[in-house]
């Protein structure tokens, strides 16, 4: 099942967007914050024997029943970042460096972080 794997993985990404954010790359910091999540997500649901697919990290969680709302939150928040943090098309000007900021890079992290905690707790 390599959920290890998975959650080391999730916890290295999370890693990579703390060094986004401290560099100043706020929209990466913010999509590698959405993808650790996702990463994290998916192997707890891999551990429970569920296959799923997709990117909504909002989507994945509600398939687990004692997922609480405040972490329903944090991932449909992540979830609003995974397109606009990488394509200029969802601005009318300008691209996503422009949105992104160190505010909303450590909301985030800090997002991704409370995700894998849950998750942590979930596995024992």
């Amino acid at each position: 099942m390599r959920l290890k794997d998975w959650i080391e993985q999730a916890k290295r990404t999370i890693s990579s967007a703390e060094h986004s954010s401290q560099g100043g790359y706020f929209e990466d910091a913010a999509f590698l914050s959405h993808h650790a999540a996702m990463l994290a997500v998916t192997g707890l649901l891999t551990r429970k024997g569920i296959i799923s697919t997709g990117q909504s990290v909002y989507y994945l969680l509600r398939q687990i029943e004692t997922a609480k709302q405040d972490i329903l939150h944090k991932a449909r928040l992540l979830d609003t970042f995974y397109t606009p943090s990488r394509y200029p098309y969802c601005f009318e000007k300008g691209t996503p460096k422009d949105y992104f900021d160190e505010e909303i890079a450590k909301e985030a992290i800090n997002s991704a972080k409370a995700i894998l905690e849950y998750i942590e707790t979930e596995l024992g």
